[in-house]
């Protein structure tokens, strides 16, 4: 059985949000990638110290979980939960890169509903014990505020379970790897840096999103707290500062 074990720690503060957290304590050098790449997008996210807040505006319990935050917005409505968190933030990366036509997403049913069709007015419509999509809707321009009206569209009909199957296998952690428990709930969270010091050890940041929903944030390590918010990870058990992943699937989005 495939199994994880939700945590609440109570660490209070949060830790510094650049890229050189701790790296001069324990000479860690992140690694490089192209400005226009993926990898690149993910180790960039416009993090910035505060607490996490739910989509009402109200103070999460657990604020130790974090290290920092990331400045997307929540939404108003209880949807930006963790998979819809990693949506999101590959959404804003294709949307940065202006590939549009790529923006899209499977819904639990299985039907793939993307940007250009929403834009294009259809919508996912009720149909006995599925969806259908019928244009419904006049024609919206490809702007970001059409983006954020249609993720949480895709919130609303995707989960851990379509988003694990809609992934690649990954065979190894690096930047861009999702740990995945698919499940109702299930649970994610995403590599978004990675360094090595001078021992040749690696280490990871993570992000995540998590519910009710709540502000999307970096991870704190309440296991190495003078190494947060850097993790070391292995292929076997992971422990989070919210969660512990006993068993997953490792995907990417490329």
């Amino acid at each position: 059985m495939r199994t994880f074990i939700v945590l609440a720690f109570s660490f209070f503060g949060c830790h510094a949000t650049t890229a050189d957290v701790n790296e001069s304590l324990y000479d860690l050098r992140p690694l490089t990638f192209p400005v226009h790449s993926w990898p690149y997008f993910l180790q960039h996210l416009p993090a910035q110290n505060g607490p996490i807040l739910d989509f009402r505006g109200n103070l999460v319990s657990n604020q130790g979980k974090h290290a920092a935050i990331i400045n997307y917005d929540v939404g108003k409505s209880d949807l930006q939960q963790c998979a819809d968190a990693l949506m999101r933030i590959r959404a804003e990366y294709l949307f940065s890169q202006l590939m549009f036509d790529e923006i899209g997403f499977h819904f639990t049913s299985g039907g793939y509903y993307s940007w250009t069709d929403y834009c294009k007015g259809i919508r996912p419509v009720s149909s006995g014990n599925g969806l259908r999509f019928l244009r419904i809707a006049g024609q919206s321009g490809k702007s970001h505020q059409s983006l954020r009206k249609y993720l949480d569209i895709v919130y609303a009909y995707a989960n851990t379970i379509s988003l694990c199957k809609e992934l690649k296998p990954a065979e190894k952690l690096q930047v861009g790897s999702v740990i995945i428990f698919p499940g109702s709930p299930g649970h994610c969270c995403m590599i978004m840096d990675e360094a090595i010091n001078g021992n040749k050890d690696t280490v990871y940041k993570l992000v995540e999103g998590y519910m009710p929903a709540q502000s999307i944030y970096i991870l704190s390590n309440p296991y190495e707290p003078s190494l947060s918010p850097w993790y070391h990870l292995s292929k076997s058990s992971i422990a989070t500062a919210s969660c512990i992943f006993k068993n997953y699937y490792l995907r990417k989005f490329e």
